[in-house]
C-alpha cells in the first residue's frame, strides 16, 4: 500500500479552498502536481483522487519544488472555466522569489520568449523562436547579494519566472538548471505560488498560500528584515 511522501501526510490541511468541485491546494515543495500516469503515486494529483475516491483534474500545474496556489477540479467542465479566469486580464497570479543579485531596478517587464534551445528539445531558455512570455518583476526587499522579489505572470510558459530571472542576470536562490554553477544555498529554487486574485466579480475571489518555513528561514539567514520575512 502506498504511503504519501512527505508533506502530504495530512493532505486536508493543505487546502485552501475546497467547494463545489473546486480544489486548492497549498502544494508543498517536492511533489509535482501531476505524474506519469494517474496511477503514479509521487505526485499531487494521485493523492487527491484518493483522498476524494474520484477522478481529479489539474487545473494548472507548478514545478515539483514550487510551492504554493495549486488549482485542481473535481468536474472537468471546471478545468475550461478556471482556465478562462486564469487567463483574463482580470486574473493575477503573483509568486515570492528570492534571487542573487541586488537588482538595478525597482520593477521591471521581462518580455522574452522561452522555447527550446536544442533540436532535442530538453533544455529551456530565451529564444526568439519561443512562445511569448511576459513577467513583471517588483524588487520587495535587498540584502547584500540577495533580494525578495514579487513576480506577476502575465503567461503560463514551463519555468517562465526561473528562466526570466536567469535570463536578468539574478537566478534564483536554490536554482539548479539555470544557474551555473548550481545554487546549494537551499534544496530547491526559492520560488512560491502567493496568490491568485480575480476581479470578475465572480466567487470564489482569491486563493492566498502563506509564504512556507523553508523560505522564512531563508529570508532570516540572508539577512532580510525578521518582519519582512513574517509578513511574506
Amino acid at each position: 500500500m502506498h504511503q504519501p511522501p512527505p508533506g502530504l501526510e495530512r493532505l486536508a490541511d493543505l487546502f485552501l479552498y475546497e467547494e463545489g468541485g473546486l480544489v486548492v491546494v497549498d502544494k508543498p515543495a517536492g511533489i509535482p502536481s501531476t505524474g506519469l500516469s494517474l496511477d503514479d503515486p509521487r505526485c499531487l494529483q494521485f493523492w487527491l483522487m484518493r483522498h476524494f475516491g474520484g477522478m481529479v483534474w489539474a487545473v494548472h500545474q507548478l514545478d515539483a519544488d514550487t510551492s504554493g496556489v495549486n488549482v485542481f477540479a473535481r468536474a472537468k467542465a471546471l478545468v475550461a472555466a478556471m482556465k478562462t479566469r486564469m487567463a483574463a486580464a482580470t486574473g493575477v497570479k503573483r509568486y515570492f522569489a528570492v534571487c542573487h543579485g541586488a537588482p538595478d531596478f525597482d520593477e521591471k517587464e521581462i518580455d522574452a520568449p522561452i522555447g527550446f534551445l536544442d533540436a532535442e528539445e530538453t533544455r529551456l531558455g530565451v529564444t526568439p523562436s519561443g512562445k511569448s512570455a511576459r513577467s513583471l518583476v517588483t524588487v520587495l526587499e535587498r540584502s547584500g547579494a540577495f533580494a525578495a522579489l514579487s513576480v506577476r505572470i502575465f503567461t503560463g510558459r514551463t519555468h517562465q519566472i526561473r528562466i526570466h530571472l536567469a535570463h536578468a542576470g539574478h537566478p534564483l536562490v536554490g536554482e539548479a538548471r539555470y544557474r551555473a554553477p548550481p545554487c546549494v544555498l537551499l534544496r530547491r529554487q526559492a520560488l512560491h505560488a502567493t496568490a491568485m486574485r480575480f476581479a470578475d466579480g465572480l466567487e470564489p475571489a482569491a486563493f492566498v498560500a502563506p509564504l512556507p518555513a523553508d523560505l522564512r528561514e531563508l529570508l532570516v539567514r540572508l539577512g532580510f528584515s525578521r518582519a519582512a520575512a513574517a509578513a511574506w
